[in-house]
């Protein structure tokens, strides 16, 4: 009896240690998505940005942009694709407004992202973006 009280006594308490361990991890996670949604909330500056990297695609049909990242962003990925909607600010080193048929391959810029989903190159629709040259 003493052995499976003991057993028992055992299993709960790994149990809930494992389920401190988790809900941890959980709230670390929480922390980054908001720190990351701090940033995308900011006007870009000289270190304040989601993505930066060089145009090598510009599709009208549907306003996006594949970009070759060069810093930031998914650490996996070396390519993403992002979108402008009707809200999408777009502007040069000077903060004069550009539109979006100036966006021409090698170009670089840097954007703060909204939303975005993951697939092989991922995909997110741009809140800002910065011409730098």
């Amino acid at each position: 009896m003493k052995k499976i009280i003991l057993i028992l006594s055992l299993t709960l308490l790994s149990n809930g240690l494992l389920g401190c361990q988790q809900s941890s991890g959980t709230e670390n996670n929480n922390d980054n998505i908001s720190k990351q949604n701090e940033t995308t909330e900011n006007e870009i500056t000289n270190e304040n940005y989601d993505i930066e990297g060089i145009v090598t695609e510009v599709s009208s049909e549907n306003k996006g942009v594949l970009l070759d990242l060069t810093e930031k962003g998914n650490e996996r990925a070396e390519q993403m694709w992002f979108f402008l909607n009707e809200n999408t600010k777009i502007s040069n080193k000077n903060e004069e407004t550009v539109r979006f048929e100036n966006l021409k391959p090698k170009i670089k810029l840097r954007a703060n992202l909204s939303k975005c989903i993951q697939p092989a190159i991922p995909q997110c629709s741009a809140k800002e973006i910065v011409i730098l040259n």
